[in-house]
């Protein structure tokens, strides 16, 4: 099947998995930040507003999240499909993932182009409150003949989560010739009350580049 077909089998399983589970949530959000920047690289140069939509049933979860440059740069524009399944334990909670991230303006095609679609398959794991680890893993498998791996290690101190991330091998995707640490620093969130009944979440990173000598600052809200 075309890479736009597998998406949308997983989309249309996952849904029919969780529509089974007698515990259901839709949630529907937007954050607004200075620039869209992911995994060290900077998306579309502009400020941006990201919207998304998820349903979670019992430990199974499929969504959508987009991302949209204020000033019309096409590079800042992105609409992604996920689901993901997490195991509790005692020990922390270890989670399965499929992405399928697709840039509907690039030159090459449109969203109904396969070109256009990026699949990466993930596996994660977050630790308990006495042991505030994170990791994740992530291999592209479509469209990308690197086969693109990248790892996140996170720890979080207090309010503030500190992270880092690397590609251990040659990437056109993430503009690496071998290993490098391409995606590292700390960041925080602080929720701001407005009235009773109404908050808004500050969100700010500080994010280096060490491959490509980049460093950002993001803020931003959350709805």
């Amino acid at each position: 099947m075309k890479t736009k077909s597998k998406a949308f089998a997983l989309f249309l399983a996952g849904s029919l998995f969780m529509a089974a589970d007698a515990y259901s949530q839709l949630s529907v959000g937007t954050e607004a930040y200075n620039r869209y920047v992911w995994r060290g690289a900077d998306f579309g140069n502009s400020p941006s507003i990201q919207p998304d939509i998820n349903y979670t049933a019992g430990n199974f979860e499929i969504g959508t999240w987009a991302a949209f440059a204020t000033t019309g740069n096409t590079a800042g524009t992105e609409v992604d499909f996920y689901s993901s399944y997490t195991f509790g334990t005692e020990a922390g909670d270890f989670s399965l993932a499929i992405t399928d991230y697709t840039f509907p303006d690039d030159p090459v095609g449109n969203y109904f182009s396969s070109e256009s679609h990026f699949i990466e398959i993930g596996a994660g794991y977050s630790g308990t409150e006495s042991f505030p680890i994170t990791v994740f893993t992530g291999v592209f498998v479509t469209n990308d003949d690197d086969y693109s791996v990248y790892t996140e290690l996170g720890y979080e101190i207090g309010e503030v989560a500190l992270f880092l991330g690397f590609t251990p091998s040659e990437s056109q995707l993430y503009g690496t010739t071998g290993a490098g640490i391409i995606n590292t620093g700390f960041s925080a969130s602080k929720e701001i009350q407005i009235s009773e009944t109404f908050s808004v979440d500050l969100n700010s990173s500080v994010i280096a580049n060490p491959y490509s000598d980049n460093l950002y600052f993001l803020i931003g809200f959350g709805l």
